[in-house]
C-alpha cells in the first residue's frame, strides 16, 4: 500500500460491491477578521435628555418616535428637529427652540463635551456621520455667521456676542445637519471604552473562514517549485478561495492572506505575502474566476 494507493479483498460474484473508505483530506481553516475603524475622523460630543420627563423635553411636545431619537440614539438614530427647516446657523445657535432647524448642536470638546450643559453624553463618530450624509459646520463658520447675522438683528448685537464667546470658548460648538444620523456612528461611553477594549480601536464588521486543501497545495507548490514560478499555487489559491465571494473579503484580506498561505505550506518564497497580496487584491476586484483564466493563460 502506498501513500495513494490500497488493497482490498474481492469477489468473482457479478454485481458485487465493496465501499472502500478513503483517507482523510488535510485541510487547514483560515479565519480572516475584517475591522472596520471606528473614530477615523474623530468624534464629536453631544449631551441629551436621559429621561422622557426631563420638562424641557416635555415641552416641545414631540412625538414618541422623536423622543426615542432625542434619549436613545444609539438604538434609534439621531435627528433633528426640524430636518427640513430654513432656518439658518445662525438662527439655531442664537435660539434653537425660537427657530427648530435641520441643524443638531455637538462640541468637539471630546470626551466630555460643553461644561454649559447636563445630560447625557453621546459621541459622534464624524467618518460614519458624513457617510450616511451629515454635513458639518465649523466653529469658525458658525462665528462668521452669527457675525453677518449682526447685520439682520442689530437690536441684539451684545446677546449675539456673548453666544459667539460661548461657541468659540467654551462649547468649542459644531453643527451636523442631517435628516439622520444612523445608530452605528454613534456611541455612549460605556459602548465606546468597551469597543476599544475588545479589539483596540476596531469593530469587527465581518469574519470570513476559508478551508484550504492541503493536499492539493502540496501539488501546486511542489509544481511552483518545479517551474520556478508561482503560477500554480496562484492558481490552485484562487480556486480553493474563489467561493467565498471575491467582492469585499479578497480586497480586504490582502496581504495577510498570502502570508498564512506561505508558512502553512511551507514555501514561503513561493507564496510571500506580496503574492498574497497580488491574489487576494486582484480576485477582490476582478473575481476569482477572471483571475484563474488569466493566471493559467
Amino acid at each position: 500500500m502506498t501513500e495513494f494507493s490500497c488493497k482490498i479483498p474481492t469477489n468473482k460474484r457479478a454485481g458485487s460491491v465493496s465501499n472502500v473508505p478513503g483517507y482523510s483530506m488535510p485541510a487547514n481553516i483560515h479565519l480572516f477578521v475584517v475591522v472596520d475603524e471606528i473614530g477615523k475622523d474623530g468624534f464629536l460630543v453631544r449631551k441629551i435628555y436621559s429621561s422622557p420627563d426631563n420638562p424641557h423635553l416635555v415641552a416641545k411636545n414631540l412625538p414618541e418616535f422623536q423622543i426615542k431619537n432625542e434619549i436613545w440614539p444609539e438604538k434609534y438614530g439621531m435627528r433633528p428637529v426640524a430636518p427640513n427647516s430654513t432656518a439658518t446657523v445662525a438662527e439655531h445657535v442664537f435660539s434653537s427652540r425660537k427657530y427648530p432647524s435641520s441643524y443638531l448642536s455637538t462640541s468637539s470638546e471630546f470626551p466630555l463635551g460643553s461644561p454649559r450643559f447636563d445630560g447625557k453624553v453621546v459621541y459622534i463618530d464624524i467618518e460614519k456621520a458624513k457617510a450616511a450624509g451629515a454635513k458639518l459646520v465649523t466653529t469658525e463658520e458658525i462665528l462668521k455667521s452669527l457675525e453677518e447675522y449682526k447685520k439682520v438683528a442689530p437690536k441684539n448685537v451684545a446677546k449675539i456676542d456673548q453666544i459667539a464667546g460661548w461657541v468659540k470658548n467654551i462649547d468649542k460648538e459644531v453643527l451636523v445637519q442631517a435628516k439622520e444620523v444612523p445608530p452605528k456612528a454613534i456611541f455612549t461611553p460605556g459602548s465606546y471604552k468597551a469597543t476599544n477594549m475588545l479589539i483596540k480601536g476596531a469593530r469587527v464588521v465581518r469574519v470570513f473562514a476559508i478551508g484550504f486543501t492541503a493536499y492539493d497545495l502540496k501539488l501546486a507548490t511542489d509544481e511552483s517549485i518545479k517551474q520556478n514560478s508561482i503560477k500554480p499555487i496562484s492558481v490552485e489559491v484562487v480556486k480553493q478561495a474563489g467561493g467565498w465571494g471575491a467582492a469585499m473579503a479578497g480586497a480586504r484580506i490582502g496581504v495577510v492572506a498570502g502570508a498564512a498561505v506561505g508558512i502553512e505550506t511551507g514555501p514561503g518564497a513561493v507564496v510571500s505575502g506580496i503574492v498574497g497580496g497580488i491574489i487576494f487584491g486582484t480576485a477582490g476586484y476582478l473575481g476569482a474566476s477572471w483571475l484563474t483564466e488569466y493566471l493559467q493563460e
